[in-house]
């Protein structure tokens, strides 16, 4: 080694004096220090963006049912161009270069609980700048030419380049939009990932040059809206009775109150290739009375208000004279998510004998609720 033989040269040199073998032994110690520095110190990359933005192209509007399951998918995978040269690097000795797929925008830092799959990949799902509304993101990279992936996201991929300079990197974005909760209509829009290059002596991030340019993604702009029909209130007269109409215990026998529940202004949708989201695709729904159902008669709504009439209660039927089961979720039969429409459900009224009769007032109150699908 240069070193030892620097070593041997100062011990043979006696007749030096003070000061030039002073001199020596600074040159020997400059010597061993330049020594210890590895080969990899003098390895580099320069690299330069050759692309400024990509943007993921979505439907312009994507209708949800109200009550369509948390997780579901609200759009085909939208897929950015598969490039292979984001990023053209000039790469000497043992150096690693690549792509680094970040969040941006209006995506919030951290996953939901929720996933969603691409190709069998478990893609982590995002909440964006609408309630409700959550992108699953995934991606490609490529390293020297070599694709990886797909992998969930943060999206990195790096490859050791010691030789074939200059080197391209490049990626591929993946996204979805997903169900995440009760959805408010709004428009999803903007910036949803920034990719980097990668570039560092060894595999330990931190690694990206912001330097070398950075690449947004942008999503076209995609209108939410909500689907639900129109239910009004009903109110119904059941009139008054006398003490003669109810014999026995059940339903009185001669008199009713005819009624329809009214499902209006029922929206038409497009449905969504490869989801469940665009439409509307059924209607459910259950009626359940305010004060419950009296103890010990199946289906018998309770009345409600202080005084009351003692030993009756309030019954409802449907067009074929079927008692209607109260606190069960009902289908809306005949409805048609594709086309803009209203429906009606015949239904009956009529007090029920529970027991011995006293005279009050026989009201009470019943919910409808609607489930959309």
């Amino acid at each position: 080694m240069i070193l030892d033989r620097s070593l041997e040269i100062i011990t043979s040199m006696n007749r030096l004096n003070t000061i030039v073998r002073a001199v020596a032994r600074h040159a020997a110690a400059w010597l061993m220090l330049a020594g210890l520095i590895p080969s990899a110190a003098w390895a580099s990359a320069s690299c330069h963006s050759n692309y400024s933005a990509f943007t993921l192209s979505f439907p312009s509007t994507i209708a949800v049912a109200r009550d369509l399951p948390d997780g579901s998918l609200l759009s085909a995978w939208s897929v950015s161009a598969a490039t292979p040269n984001y990023w053209t690097c000039t790469v000497s000795d043992g150096w690693y270069t690549g792509t680094d797929f970040e969040l941006a925008g209006i995506v919030a830092g951290a996953p939901t609980r929720y996933k969603a799959s691409y190709n069998g990949v478990e893609f982590s799902v995002y909440a964006t700048n609408v309630p409700g509304i959550g992108i699953a993101l995934g991606g490609t990279v490529y390293a020297a030419k070599t694709q990886y992936g797909p992998w969930d996201f943060p999206v990195l991929g790096y490859e050791r380049n010691n030789v074939g300079s200059p080197v391209d990197n490049g990626g591929q974005l993946i996204a979805a939009l997903v169900k995440i909760g009760d959805v408010n209509p709004g428009t999803v829009s903007g910036l949803i990932a920034r990719a980097f290059s990668w570039e560092t002596a060894g595999k330990s991030p931190p690694g990206y040059n912001a330097a070398s340019g950075s690449i947004d993604f942008n999503m076209t702009p995609v209108i939410i809206t909500v689907l639900t029909c129109r239910t009004p209130d009903v109110t119904v007269p059941m009139g008054t009775l006398a003490l003669t109409d109810l014999p026995a215990l059940g339903p009185a026998p001669r008199k009713s109150a005819s009624f329809n529940m009214s499902f209006d202004n029922c929206p038409a949708g497009t449905s969504v290739e490869g989801t469940t989201a665009g439409m509307i695709h059924s209607v459910q729904y259950r009626i359940d009375p305010a004060n419950g159902t009296v103890s010990g008669f199946s289906n018998v709504a309770a009345l409600s208000g202080t005084p009351s009439a003692g030993g009756v209660g309030i019954q409802l039927f449907d067009s074929a004279g079927a008692a209607i089961p109260l606190g069960t979720n009902l289908t809306l039969n005949g409805f048609n998510g594709a086309v803009a429409s209203s429906y009606t459900v015949a239904m009956t009224a009529r007090y029920y004998r529970t027991g011995p009769l006293s005279p009050g007032p026989a009201n009470t109150t019943m919910t409808m609720t609607m489930y959309y699908q």
